[in-house]
């Protein structure tokens, strides 16, 4: 059995030195989240969570603990589901 031939590297121009560097970034503090939105008076994704997490543990200490719609509105709240919180918001006759 003949052994297969290894292709050859390609024949760059920099040095093995240069290739292997890593560029670092610039040191200081972290560049701010981009806005989503581009008014300047609209809220971002991250703020309408939070509104309606906000009216979600609202909602949740009205309603009576055996409410199928408050065990929905808990896990909706605990595992921050923004389409869950929609939905059960929704039913509620809640809009956000």
């Amino acid at each position: 059995m003949t052994e297969r031939a290894r292709p050859s590297r390609p024949i760059l121009d920099s040095s093995p030195e240069e290739e292997s560097r890593v560029r670092r970034t610039s040191e200081g503090t972290p560049a701010p989240r981009p806005r989503m939105s581009s008014a300047p008076g609209e809220i971002t994704p991250h703020e309408r969570l939070e509104r309606k997490l906000r009216v979600g543990r609202q909602l949740l200490t009205e309603l009576p603990a055996g409410n199928e719609h408050a065990r929905l509105l808990s896990v909706a709240v605990m595992r921050r589901d923004e389409a869950l919180l929609d939905g059960v918001l929704a039913a509620l006759g809640r809009e956000i």
